[in-house]
């Protein structure tokens, strides 16, 4: 079994694909509700009334994971698989359970289980180092559409049979690319209490939740809405806007100066504002471009914050728990909030053009409250430098004469290297890694990685660790 075991991890981590099992459990929400394998068209009911459940008692748990004692020790893999077993057990009784209290009692119980996969998930994000996360999190995108897309085609019931494993499957490659990081790791304790910084992250995650407010209140409307084809599976909008979603996340990942909630904000706002515009024209046509922007807002929020909450972890403003705990609770009782506001408006015969209007005004009312909220929470951020794993490493001057940085100088001067390409240069002879660059020198990942490539091109090297054995050659030489 071990063996096994080594050979699926070595495949995974061939195939670059260890840390996308994200995109699984993304599409567990979504295929189980979205799509009829589980739920069949005329018992939308049903599959709402259990969505919202689950949504709630998700929120409770991650809220309790939230303030759990031994916080800086990561989730056990025990508990962790314990909990995808019980997500996918959940799951499939959906099949067999009637509707009614019963029916709500085993939501419920798949929601608090998954709670402990959301924050696993964020928790490996921030052990491994900055850039692989970076391009791991909206790759994972690219396994939710094909997870989505097999469910779609796949007839019922087998198709609800693969979206209840999804869980599991998930879970495997969490804890495979757990197995391959340091044992009996403690992450770094925070540089500010968790009494001080909690203020500002509520507020930023409330503000969040206009986000997810005004995407639920969308896509809950979805049995309602009239389209230009007929729809039978909802998941196919979520499979376009994941793709929408991941060409939006790969540009802005690259070309984007700093990544924190503002920039996210800056590319959902469009996004939601655009969805209910259509959504208020309650056209077919419009409907199907409301659905599709509505699942690719809610999508971008899912996943990017997770790159982001990364980020804030190795800045050591907070614990992964706190961060990931907080943000996706908030996300999902927005979510709630919205299926909740769309049910009271088709119940009372609310007019939805002023629904909508009221939800574009929130949404942008928003926006400068989160630029100002941003700049409050960046003002913690002060001092620590990490290096490329997140460990905090100073610039750490060689104690001869002829240092590092003379090293460097020397080989900038020699190979003709740019202003610019020198101090990338100075940044890679002391470990740091892309994403750290690019919020010291607030210039984009495309950038730097241009300026990287060109000095590789003129020193006449390969890959970073032959650079630094070039600095290294030259202190050597000078040492004797």
């Amino acid at each position: 079994m071990l063996a096994w075991v080594r050979s699926l991890d070595s495949f995974l981590e061939r195939a670059r694909i260890r840390y996308f099992g994200l995109g699984l459990l993304l599409a567990w929400v979504y295929c189980s509700w979205f799509s009829h394998g589980i739920f069949s068209a005329d018992n939308s009911v049903a599959a709402f009334t259990t969505l919202r459940t689950s949504l709630l008692f998700s929120a409770v748990g991650l809220l309790a994971i939230v303030f759990r004692p031994h916080k800086e020790i990561p989730l056990k893999p025990q508990s962790v698989f314990a909990s995808a077993v019980v997500v996918s057990a959940a799951t499939l009784l959906f099949f067999i359970v009637p509707s009614g209290p019963l029916l709500l009692a085993v939501s419920a119980m798949g929601g608090l289980a998954s709670a402990l996969l959301w924050v696993a998930w964020g928790e490996l994000f921030c052990r491994i180092d900055q850039e692989t996360a970076e391009s791991c999190i909206p790759s994972s995108l690219a396994v939710f559409v094909l997870a989505a897309l097999v469910v779609y085609l796949l007839p019922s019931p087998v198709s609800g049979v693969v979206s209840a494993l999804l869980p599991l499957v998930s879970c495997m490659m969490l804890l495979l690319g757990e197995n391959a990081q340091q044992e009996e790791y403690v992450f770094p304790t925070p540089k500010e209490p968790f009494s001080r910084v909690v203020l500002p992250l509520s507020r930023l995650a409330l503000c969040s939740m206009a986000c997810s407010i005004a995407t639920g209140f969308v896509v809950t409307g979805f049995p309602m809405m009239q389209f230009t084809v007929e729809v039978q599976d909802f998941i196919v909008f979520y499979i376009a806007g994941g793709i929408l979603t991941g060409a939006i996340a790969i540009f802005a990942i690259a070309h984007t100066r700093r990544m924190n909630f503002s920039f996210l904000y800056e590319w959902a706002i469009p996004l939601i504002v655009f969805s209910l515009s259509f959504c208020a024209l309650r056209t077919p046509l419009s409907n199907m471009c409301a659905a599709v922007l509505a699942c690719s807002a809610a999508l971008c929020v899912e996943v990017l914050f997770y790159a982001i909450f990364a980020r804030i972890t190795a800045h050591r403003l907070c614990l992964p728990s706190e961060t990931f705990g907080i943000f996706r609770a908030v996300v999902q009782l927005g979510f709630l909030l919205g299926g909740l506001l769309n049910a009271w408006a088709t119940r009372s015969g609310a007019d939805v053009v002023a629904v909508c209007l009221f939800l574009i005004c929130a949404c942008v009312v928003m926006l400068p409250l989160f630029l100002h909220l941003q700049g409050r929470f960046d003002e913690f951020k002060g001092g620590g430098e990490f290096a490329v794993d997140g460990a905090a490493i100073g610039d750490q001057e060689e104690t001869s004469a002829y240092g590092r940085q003379d090293a460097m100088d020397e080989i900038a001067k020699e190979f003709k290297l740019s202003a610019r390409e020198a101090e990338v240069l100075q940044y890679l002879g002391r470990g740091r890694s892309v994403p750290y660059m690019r919020e010291a020198m607030m210039i984009s990942k495309s950038t730097i990685e241009t300026h990287i490539k060109h000095i590789y091109a003129k020193t006449n090297v390969h890959s970073k660790q032959e650079l630094l054995d070039l600095i290294e050659a030259r202190l050597e030489e000078h040492a004797q």
